[in-house]
């Protein structure tokens, strides 16, 4: 029956990368509003993440930035599912620009292996893809619980990645990195590891990894920060070195967030808040 379902869920999703974007472009959609009925638990985990991050903003000012990251939910669902189903003729044809490539492009001359470190944008899996259009990566994940799921999400990403690791797969990292490969992490999340410690993110408490630094102290590799923005019909890749990464775990997770928490100032409305960013912290800030 799972493998039934994968191939069912599959055909509507390859059905609707062949829509027109406008129709994902209307916050009044019927498909939309079908949609939300099934994503109300994620509307209040990013309504909980502003609230604990821009305590110092009007109640006016945050629930307009709430309703543009949910009016930007919609148009993400279709990009991110092109991202998985379209031709790579159709995602060469996206407007995409890079800016400071050259960061990139020397730092894995050194072939000492290269750790891309992202921040979790609404666009992510489009971010990946477009990204693959000149360069071949691995991805870092964390599996799905459910295998429906995790069979769709690898199925979708093989498109983008030369293959996939379980991010609790420490050695195959090593071992790539060891070989000078690139590798792309998303390290913006509350993993729940003993590999993990207490920073700031928005000047609020959360669990950061120290995967990144642990890598770099390992195999000697690259840290570079790869980010990226949508401006009307455009897309972007910027790519940013660290400053001394070894200088700590924690100094070293200070500046990750810091890098990120800039990234997020210039357009808040395109970063995936609907993750429970602070969910090992107390008090809760998350309805059960």
């Amino acid at each position: 029956m799972t493998q039934l379902n994968f191939y069912l869920i599959i055909a509507i999703t390859k059905f609707i990368s062949l829509l027109p974007s406008s129709i994902f472009k209307n916050p009044n959609s019927l498909i939309w509003k079908l949609l939300q009925t099934r994503l109300k638990k994620r509307r209040k985990i990013i309504q909980a993440n502003i609230n604990h991050c821009f305590q110092d903003k009007s109640e006016e000012w945050k629930t307009k930035l709430v309703e543009e990251i949910w009016s930007q939910t919609f148009f993400a669902l279709y990009a991110n599912n092109l991202a998985w189903n379209a031709s790579e003729k159709r995602i060469s044809a996206l407007d995409l620009e890079l800016s400071n490539e050259n960061v990139l492009i020397e730092a894995i001359s050194k072939k000492s292996g290269v750790l891309l470190l992202f921040r979790h944008t609404l666009y992510l899996e489009l971010s990946a893809r477009l990204l693959s259009l000149k360069y071949k990566v691995h991805g870092l994940e964390r599996p799905n619980n459910n295998q429906l799921i995790q069979m769709i999400q690898r199925d979708g990403r093989l498109k983008s990645v030369k293959s996939l690791i379980s991010n609790s797969d420490i050695k195959d990292c090593v071992d790539l990195l060891k070989s000078g490969e690139v590798i792309l992490y998303g390290p913006d999340q509350d993993y729940r590891n003993k590999r993990s410690v207490v920073s700031t993110f928005f000047n609020q408490d959360c669990l950061t990894t120290t995967v990144p630094y642990t890598l770099k102290k390992l195999t000697g590799c690259e840290l570079i920060y790869f980010d990226f923005f949508k401006e009307g019909d455009k897309y972007q890749i910027k790519f940013e070195s660290f400053d001394d990464p070894l200088n700590g775990s924690f100094n070293f997770a200070n500046q990750l967030n810091k890098k990120i928490e800039k990234s997020i100032l210039q357009a808040p409305h395109q970063y995936l808040w609907h993750h429970r960013r602070f969910k090992s912290q107390a008090p809760e800030i998350y309805d059960k």
